[in-house]
Protein backbone atom coordinates (compact mmCIF):
# COMPACT_ATOMS: atom_id res chain seq x y z
CA UNK A 1 0.00 0.00 0.00
CA UNK A 2 1.82 3.02 -1.17
CA UNK A 3 1.20 5.83 1.12
CA UNK A 4 0.29 9.39 -0.43
CA UNK A 5 3.14 11.62 -0.37
CA UNK A 6 1.50 14.28 1.37
CA UNK A 7 1.74 11.64 4.00
CA UNK A 8 4.61 9.84 3.52
CA UNK A 9 7.56 12.42 3.32
CA UNK A 10 6.89 13.39 6.40
CA UNK A 11 7.67 9.90 7.90
CA UNK A 12 11.50 10.05 7.54
CA UNK A 13 11.97 8.12 10.75
CA UNK A 14 9.59 5.51 9.44
CA UNK A 15 12.27 5.00 6.57
CA UNK A 16 15.26 4.90 9.02
CA UNK A 17 14.01 6.16 11.94
CA UNK A 18 15.52 9.28 11.67
CA UNK A 19 13.73 11.46 14.07
CA UNK A 20 15.55 13.92 16.41
CA UNK A 21 17.11 15.40 19.63
CA UNK A 22 17.51 18.98 20.33
CA UNK A 23 19.38 21.12 17.60
CA UNK A 24 22.38 22.42 18.69
CA UNK A 25 24.12 25.49 16.50
CA UNK A 26 26.81 23.91 14.47
CA UNK A 27 30.10 25.84 13.30
CA UNK A 28 30.92 26.17 9.73
CA UNK A 29 34.85 25.57 9.95
CA UNK A 30 36.05 21.58 9.64
CA UNK A 31 38.00 20.96 12.91
CA UNK A 32 40.90 18.05 12.91
CA UNK A 33 40.13 14.80 11.17
CA UNK A 34 37.82 12.20 13.60
CA UNK A 35 37.45 8.50 13.00
CA UNK A 36 35.17 6.27 10.84
CA UNK A 37 32.10 5.86 12.90
CA UNK A 38 31.43 2.30 13.37
CA UNK A 39 29.16 2.06 16.80
CA UNK A 40 27.39 3.89 18.89
CA UNK A 41 24.29 6.66 19.20
CA UNK A 42 23.30 9.21 16.98
CA UNK A 43 20.35 11.49 17.50
CA UNK A 44 19.18 13.24 14.70
CA UNK A 45 16.43 16.21 14.17
CA UNK A 46 13.68 16.68 11.72
CA UNK A 47 12.36 19.99 11.55
CA UNK A 48 9.47 21.98 8.87
CA UNK A 49 11.32 25.68 9.27
CA UNK A 50 9.06 28.50 8.91
CA UNK A 51 6.09 25.90 9.91
CA UNK A 52 4.14 27.59 12.63
CA UNK A 53 2.56 24.10 13.58
CA UNK A 54 6.05 23.08 13.99
CA UNK A 55 7.37 25.34 16.12
CA UNK A 56 4.44 25.29 18.51
CA UNK A 57 4.49 21.17 18.10
CA UNK A 58 8.01 20.70 18.96
CA UNK A 59 6.64 22.00 22.58
CA UNK A 60 5.25 18.79 23.31
CA UNK A 61 7.09 15.61 25.03
CA UNK A 62 5.55 12.56 23.81
CA UNK A 63 7.51 10.76 26.64
CA UNK A 64 5.81 12.83 29.16
CA UNK A 65 2.52 11.31 28.17
CA UNK A 66 -1.29 12.91 28.23
CA UNK A 67 -0.52 14.86 24.67
CA UNK A 68 -4.18 15.91 24.33
CA UNK A 69 -3.92 17.80 27.40
CA UNK A 70 -0.64 19.21 26.69
CA UNK A 71 -1.52 20.50 23.63
CA UNK A 72 -4.89 22.04 25.74
CA UNK A 73 -1.98 23.90 28.30
CA UNK A 74 -0.09 24.72 25.14
CA UNK A 75 -2.73 26.30 23.48
CA UNK A 76 -4.28 27.85 26.49
CA UNK A 77 -0.74 29.53 27.56
CA UNK A 78 -0.89 31.71 24.29
CA UNK A 79 -1.56 35.35 24.00
CA UNK A 80 -4.22 37.27 21.63
CA UNK A 81 -1.30 38.27 19.80
CA UNK A 82 -0.02 35.19 20.08
CA UNK A 83 -2.61 33.86 18.67
CA UNK A 84 -3.16 35.67 15.83
CA UNK A 85 0.41 35.94 14.40
CA UNK A 86 0.28 31.94 14.65
CA UNK A 87 -3.25 32.14 12.60
CA UNK A 88 -1.96 34.39 9.74
CA UNK A 89 1.23 32.13 9.42
CA UNK A 90 -0.94 28.93 9.47
CA UNK A 91 -3.15 30.89 6.82
CA UNK A 92 -0.47 30.69 4.43
CA UNK A 93 0.36 27.48 4.77
CA UNK A 94 -0.01 24.09 2.42
CA UNK A 95 -2.44 21.71 4.20
CA UNK A 96 0.42 19.06 3.49
CA UNK A 97 2.57 21.12 5.17
CA UNK A 98 0.37 21.22 8.37
CA UNK A 99 -0.17 17.29 8.20
CA UNK A 100 3.58 17.23 8.34
CA UNK A 101 3.62 19.07 11.01
CA UNK A 102 1.24 17.01 13.32
CA UNK A 103 2.47 13.46 11.89
CA UNK A 104 6.39 14.40 12.42
CA UNK A 105 8.75 12.57 14.88
CA UNK A 106 10.83 15.27 15.88
CA UNK A 107 13.05 13.31 18.29
CA UNK A 108 14.79 10.47 17.70
CA UNK A 109 17.86 8.01 18.39
CA UNK A 110 19.82 5.48 16.15
CA UNK A 111 22.06 2.69 18.19
CA UNK A 112 24.49 1.56 15.38
CA UNK A 113 26.52 -1.56 15.44
CA UNK A 114 28.68 -2.08 12.51
CA UNK A 115 25.59 -3.09 10.08
CA UNK A 116 23.34 -3.01 12.94
CA UNK A 117 21.05 -0.36 13.41
CA UNK A 118 18.16 0.31 15.82
CA UNK A 119 16.25 3.27 15.61
CA UNK A 120 13.78 4.71 18.05
CA UNK A 121 11.30 7.82 17.71
CA UNK A 122 7.96 9.24 19.01
CA UNK A 123 5.37 11.41 17.00
CA UNK A 124 2.52 12.81 19.32
CA UNK A 125 -0.01 9.50 18.04
CA UNK A 126 2.53 6.66 17.61
CA UNK A 127 6.05 5.59 19.18
CA UNK A 128 8.12 3.58 16.57
CA UNK A 129 10.97 1.27 16.49
CA UNK A 130 12.76 -0.17 13.12
CA UNK A 131 15.78 -2.59 13.71
CA UNK A 132 17.81 -2.84 10.09
CA UNK A 133 20.49 -5.04 9.38
CA UNK A 134 22.25 -4.13 6.25
CA UNK A 135 24.44 -7.12 5.87
CA UNK A 136 20.92 -9.11 5.14
CA UNK A 137 18.95 -6.39 3.87
CA UNK A 138 16.08 -7.26 6.68
CA UNK A 139 14.74 -5.54 9.48
CA UNK A 140 11.50 -5.71 11.86
CA UNK A 141 9.85 -2.88 12.86
CA UNK A 142 6.96 -1.97 15.41
CA UNK A 143 4.84 1.08 15.82
CA UNK A 144 2.67 1.45 18.77
CA UNK A 145 -0.25 3.81 19.57
CA UNK A 146 0.51 6.63 21.95
CA UNK A 147 -2.92 6.23 23.51
CA UNK A 148 -3.55 2.73 23.63
CA UNK A 149 -2.38 -0.92 23.64
CA UNK A 150 -2.32 -1.07 20.80
CA UNK A 151 0.50 -1.95 17.88
CA UNK A 152 1.31 -3.32 14.34
CA UNK A 153 4.78 -5.29 13.67
CA UNK A 154 6.59 -6.78 10.90
CA UNK A 155 9.50 -8.05 9.12
CA UNK A 156 11.02 -6.50 6.01
CA UNK A 157 13.32 -6.76 3.55
CA UNK A 158 15.03 -3.99 1.47
CA UNK A 159 13.57 -4.83 -1.65
CA UNK A 160 10.23 -5.41 -0.41
CA UNK A 161 9.70 -2.05 1.12
CA UNK A 162 11.59 0.57 -1.33
CA UNK A 163 9.32 1.32 -3.69
CA UNK A 164 6.80 2.76 -0.76
CA UNK A 165 9.06 4.21 1.30
CA UNK A 166 11.04 5.79 -1.21
CA UNK A 167 9.16 8.11 -2.79
CA UNK A 168 10.93 11.09 -4.13
CA UNK A 169 14.07 9.87 -5.92
CA UNK A 170 16.82 12.93 -6.62
CA UNK A 171 18.39 11.39 -10.04
CA UNK A 172 21.01 13.63 -12.03
CA UNK A 173 17.92 12.68 -14.91
CA UNK A 174 16.42 14.90 -13.19
CA UNK A 175 18.47 17.39 -11.35
CA UNK A 176 21.65 19.25 -11.68
CA UNK A 177 24.04 17.90 -9.48
CA UNK A 178 26.64 20.28 -7.85
CA UNK A 179 29.71 20.21 -5.33
CA UNK A 180 30.57 23.02 -3.10
CA UNK A 181 33.48 23.40 -1.24
CA UNK A 182 31.52 24.61 1.50
CA UNK A 183 32.08 22.86 4.84
CA UNK A 184 30.56 22.48 8.11
CA UNK A 185 31.07 20.19 11.53
CA UNK A 186 27.89 18.58 11.90
CA UNK A 187 27.56 16.69 15.30
CA UNK A 188 31.29 16.38 15.13
CA UNK A 189 31.89 14.91 11.83
CA UNK A 190 33.05 17.21 8.71
CA UNK A 191 30.64 17.26 5.89
CA UNK A 192 30.37 18.75 2.69
CA UNK A 193 27.55 20.31 1.11
CA UNK A 194 25.85 19.35 -2.25
CA UNK A 195 23.20 21.15 -4.39
CA UNK A 196 20.63 19.43 -6.38
CA UNK A 197 18.51 21.46 -8.42
CA UNK A 198 15.57 20.31 -10.61
CA UNK A 199 16.17 20.70 -14.58
CA UNK A 200 13.41 22.66 -16.11
CA UNK A 201 12.45 19.95 -18.20
CA UNK A 202 11.72 17.62 -15.25
CA UNK A 203 8.96 19.70 -13.88
CA UNK A 204 5.47 17.17 -13.22
CA UNK A 205 3.17 17.69 -16.65
CA UNK A 206 0.32 17.73 -13.92
CA UNK A 207 0.07 19.97 -10.51
CA UNK A 208 0.13 18.09 -7.23
CA UNK A 209 -3.37 17.36 -5.71
CA UNK A 210 -4.47 20.04 -3.34
CA UNK A 211 -2.95 19.86 -0.37
CA UNK A 212 -0.26 17.61 -1.52
CA UNK A 213 3.82 18.67 -2.32
CA UNK A 214 4.77 17.67 -5.18
CA UNK A 215 6.31 14.74 -6.02
CA UNK A 216 9.77 16.29 -7.27
CA UNK A 217 11.01 18.79 -4.81
CA UNK A 218 12.39 22.17 -6.63
CA UNK A 219 15.92 21.81 -4.80
CA UNK A 220 17.80 20.20 -2.10
CA UNK A 221 20.88 21.01 0.13
CA UNK A 222 22.71 17.50 1.32
CA UNK A 223 26.22 17.34 3.94
CA UNK A 224 27.61 14.27 3.91
CA UNK A 225 30.69 12.69 5.63
CA UNK A 226 33.01 10.10 4.54
CA UNK A 227 33.40 8.82 8.30
CA UNK A 228 29.81 8.51 8.40
CA UNK A 229 28.81 4.73 6.48
CA UNK A 230 26.54 5.28 3.88
CA UNK A 231 24.26 2.37 4.69
CA UNK A 232 22.68 4.99 6.74
CA UNK A 233 21.07 6.63 4.08
CA UNK A 234 18.84 3.21 2.98
CA UNK A 235 15.48 4.43 3.37
CA UNK A 236 14.94 7.87 3.44
CA UNK A 237 11.95 8.88 1.88
CA UNK A 238 13.82 11.30 0.10
CA UNK A 239 16.58 8.87 -1.71
CA UNK A 240 19.63 10.38 -2.97
CA UNK A 241 22.62 8.53 -3.75
CA UNK A 242 24.94 9.46 -1.91
CA UNK A 243 28.29 7.87 -1.66
CA UNK A 244 28.83 8.66 1.98
CA UNK A 245 26.48 9.07 5.03
CA UNK A 246 24.03 11.78 4.97
CA UNK A 247 24.20 14.28 8.25
CA UNK A 248 22.00 16.91 7.02
CA UNK A 249 19.50 17.07 4.02
CA UNK A 250 17.15 20.19 3.74
CA UNK A 251 14.59 19.93 0.78
CA UNK A 252 12.56 22.62 -0.84
CA UNK A 253 9.31 22.18 -2.33
CA UNK A 254 8.62 25.69 -3.76
CA UNK A 255 10.28 27.98 -5.56
CA UNK A 256 10.51 30.70 -2.33
CA UNK A 257 11.86 27.87 -0.29
CA UNK A 258 9.46 28.65 2.49
CA UNK A 259 7.78 25.46 2.75
CA UNK A 260 11.04 22.97 3.41
CA UNK A 261 11.94 19.87 5.31
CA UNK A 262 15.41 19.88 7.51
CA UNK A 263 17.08 16.56 8.54
CA UNK A 264 20.18 16.55 10.66
CA UNK A 265 22.54 14.86 13.25
CA UNK A 266 22.14 16.42 16.38
CA UNK A 267 24.62 14.60 18.58
CA UNK A 268 27.35 11.26 18.27
CA UNK A 269 28.32 9.39 20.65
CA UNK A 270 30.96 6.60 20.32
CA UNK A 271 30.16 3.85 22.07
CA UNK A 272 29.59 0.04 22.80
CA UNK A 273 26.11 -0.75 21.71
CA UNK A 274 24.62 -3.96 23.63
CA UNK A 275 22.43 -7.04 22.03
CA UNK A 276 19.56 -5.14 24.07
CA UNK A 277 20.10 -1.87 22.48
CA UNK A 278 19.51 -3.42 19.28
CA UNK A 279 16.46 -5.46 20.57
CA UNK A 280 12.78 -4.45 19.14
CA UNK A 281 10.76 -5.75 21.58
CA UNK A 282 7.27 -6.97 19.75
CA UNK A 283 4.13 -8.83 20.38
CA UNK A 284 1.69 -11.32 18.29
CA UNK A 285 1.44 -11.01 15.70
CA UNK A 286 4.17 -10.26 13.70
CA UNK A 287 3.42 -9.47 10.39
CA UNK A 288 5.44 -10.27 6.81
CA UNK A 289 5.52 -6.51 4.48
CA UNK A 290 6.11 -9.16 1.67
CA UNK A 291 3.19 -11.09 2.32
CA UNK A 292 0.98 -8.52 4.48
CA UNK A 293 1.98 -4.76 3.02
CA UNK A 294 -2.50 -3.89 2.38
CA UNK A 295 -2.56 -4.77 6.38
CA UNK A 296 0.32 -3.31 7.40
CA UNK A 297 -0.18 0.45 5.42
CA UNK A 298 -4.28 0.09 7.11
CA UNK A 299 -2.81 -0.50 10.59
CA UNK A 300 0.11 1.73 10.57
CA UNK A 301 -2.29 4.58 8.65
CA UNK A 302 -5.08 4.31 11.97
CA UNK A 303 -2.52 4.27 14.31
CA UNK A 304 -0.13 7.55 12.77
CA UNK A 305 -4.08 9.42 12.60
CA UNK A 306 -4.66 8.46 16.06
CA UNK A 307 -7.64 5.79 15.72
CA UNK A 308 -5.85 2.78 16.87
CA UNK A 309 -9.07 1.34 17.20
CA UNK A 310 -8.67 0.60 13.31
CA UNK A 311 -5.87 -1.93 14.25
CA UNK A 312 -6.78 -5.42 14.68
CA UNK A 313 -3.51 -6.36 16.52
CA UNK A 314 -3.07 -5.61 20.30
CA UNK A 315 -0.20 -6.13 22.58
CA UNK A 316 -0.96 -9.10 24.99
Amino acid sequence: MRLSRSVAWSLLPISMLLAAAAHTPVPTSVSAPVADFTQGVITTQVSLPGNPYDKLLSRIDPAKGNIQAQMQQLAGSLTAAEQQQFQAAAANLSPAMTIGALMLPRKGTLYCRGKEVRATTDALTYHLENYFNSGTNKGLLRMASQSSPQSVNYTYDAASVEKTWQTIVVTTTDYTLRPTTETALIAGYPSQKTTYTLKPGATETAPAQPGQLPSKPVALDVWTSRQIPQSLNFAHPVYVNEAHGITRLVVYFDKERKQQMRYEFAAVQVKPVTDLDLKVNTTAPVLDYAKDAMQIGAQSMALMFGSPQKASNTDE
